[in-house]
């Protein structure tokens, strides 16, 4: 009991520290106006939210969905008491965020991000998802094997900066936009649902992709 109380506080942790990524982006490309420059910049500044989780170790879904065939079964119990804090604590700051001044220019800019994923195809969603799993797949496990202090920062910074410029769908950040976008219906649960199977195979697929060249370069 006392190990899901920490993965859901840590993951609480995780979801506050996404909200603050997802704010400062939202906020830089409403005050570019949609210039694609502001898209630039916002997406390397949503990077903080990725990196503070990783050096203060908390648990974010789509860095630990990665691990899954480390494991054992009951991993997948951690996975959804994760998602679960994640999604509490980013919803919960982002919604405290909205009731500030701001909080009229940041749903303006949200909704504009949110209609467009309202109106996407559900297997338009999967893709995106899956890429936005290996991009976190990425910027963790590069943080993790990378030697240089300077390396482990820009991978962090670009996959992050990557999976934003790229539309790729992050399950935690996008639940940040939908509450600055007060927008919440049965297609944004299926959807959510997506996103999260989607992060998951994302990042399962190019670790055990990863397993499977090292085991064939140490059978050579």
């Amino acid at each position: 009991m006392k190990k899901y109380l920490f993965i859901l506080v840590s993951g609480f942790v995780s979801g506050l520290l996404i909200a603050i990524g997802a704010t400062v982006y939202l906020s830089i490309l409403s005050l570019a106006q949609g210039e694609y420059l502001g898209k630039i910049i916002g997406s390397l500044f949503f990077g903080l939210g990725l990196y503070g989780i990783i050096i203060f170790d908390t648990w974010l879904y789509t860095g630990k969905v990665g691990n899954l065939l480390n494991e054992k079964p009951s991993y997948i119990l951690d996975l959804l008491v994760c998602v679960l804090g994640n999604l509490i604590g980013v919803i919960l700051l982002s919604f405290i965020i909205s009731l500030s001044r701001y909080g009229a220019s940041l749903e303006e800019i949200a909704l504009s991000l949110v209609n467009q994923k309202q109106n996407d195809s559900w297997y338009s969603i999967l893709i995106l998802s899956f890429m936005c799993g290996m991009m976190i797949y990425i910027a963790c496990k590069g943080h993790a094997l990378c030697s240089n202090p300077v390396g482990k920062v820009i991978l962090c910074f670009l996959a992050v900066a990557v999976f934003i410029l790229c539309g790729f769908e992050h399950v935690v950040a996008n639940a940040s936009y939908y509450t600055f976008a007060k927008t919440f219906d049965v297609i944004s649960l299926l959807y959510f649902i997506l996103m999260a199977i989607g992060n998951g195979l994302g990042a399962i697929c190019l670790d055990g992709l990863l397993k499977l060249v090292h085991l064939l370069k140490n059978s050579l």
